[in-house]
């Protein structure tokens, strides 16, 4: 969205009706400015052994990292230029208020649109260089738990296995131009129906579920094996879908099961293992979400149910 244009229609009452929404070229590319991440880590965890078999893992952990690389992302590059010219006002308009922001001569309906809003007169935006920066400080912290059975029995060698992980933090910290774009909207400068993102808590937002579940059921008697497993990623908001009611939609958890049965053989003197499996066994299908494949890509997959078959040689 370009902001600077969303601006000039609201502060014009729309009487221009300028189309806001373009399709504007982005382009990301490295940048010779970039010093390296720092990060301060720390983690504790603790192994119980309760009795035969059983092992009983916790860790708790946290990661403050400064400097992070990271693309400040086109519609917070639009948000920054509205933020120059709403300081600036209608002076000095021959300057460029963000060089990553490029634009287009503005054409009569633009001038008129951005003249009444207060604003020195912009054209389409035609495209934005999104170069990778260092930018703020993020915070993550969480816990993992792990819980690992092995038993013999008559009937074969029996092993389960859990691990789960919590994200209890999530936090980014602006700074530099997000900061200028944080303290705009909190002066009032910048109108509040204009989005300033990704700060603050980031929990349960877009792909980042606040949990993670796996757990594995494998048996094997002599030759013969046999696998059951079990995945779910957590539900998490879109922070780009906003529903009827006003609330955010929710993505919500995903859950997969897996099955294998395999068989150990000797090839001369190669130990050699044939396994079946099918994966996704219950055909389930990814959950809808605001994005280009109908599904949240970074988060999920869909390739719903698939059969394989593999060979393995130990040498």
């Amino acid at each position: 969205t370009d902001w600077a244009c969303e601006y000039a229609n609201a502060a014009s009452n729309e009487v221009y009706d300028l189309d806001c929404v373009n399709s504007i070229q982005r382009v990301a590319s490295g940048s010779e400015d970039l010093v390296p991440e720092e990060s301060t880590n720390t983690s504790i965890g603790i192994v119980l052994d309760p009795i035969e078999g059983l092992t009983i893992t916790a860790d708790y952990w946290e990661i403050e990292k400064d400097d992070t690389i990271g693309l400040f992302g086109e519609e917070n590059h639009t948000i920054l230029e509205l933020v120059r010219l709403l300081e600036d006002g209608n002076s000095n308009c021959g300057q460029t208020f963000n060089s990553a922001v490029e634009r287009i001569d503005p054409d009569d309906d633009q001038i008129n649109a951005y003249t009444e809003a207060g604003i020195c007169p912009s054209g389409d935006v035609n495209r934005i260089s999104d170069r990778y920066a260092n930018l703020d400080t993020r915070t993550v912290r969480g816990y993992d738990i792990g819980v690992y059975y092995d038993v013999d029995t008559s009937f074969g060698a029996f092993r389960f296995s859990y691990n789960g992980s919590f994200l209890d933090k999530f936090e980014q910290t602006a700074s530099g131009d997000a900061q200028v774009l944080v303290d705009a909207q909190a002066s009032g400068l910048l109108p509040a129906s204009i989005p300033v993102e990704g700060f603050a808590d980031l929990v349960g937002r877009d792909g980042n579920q606040d949990e993670r579940h796996s757990a594995r059921l494998t048996w094997r008697m002599n030759e013969f094996g046999a696998g059951l497993g079990a995945y779910r990623i957590g539900s998490f908001y879109q922070s780009s879908l906003t529903l009827d009611d006003g609330t955010l939609y929710v993505v919500p958890e995903f859950t997969t099961y897996d099955i294998t049965a395999d068989y150990r053989f000797d090839v001369g003197s190669v130990d050699a293992r044939f396994r079946l499996g099918v994966k996704n066994f219950t055909d389930e299908r990814a959950p809808l979400a605001d994005r280009f494949f109908g599904y949240f890509a970074d988060a999920h997959t869909d390739y719903g149910r698939y059969f394989y078959a593999d060979l393995r040689l130990g040498f």
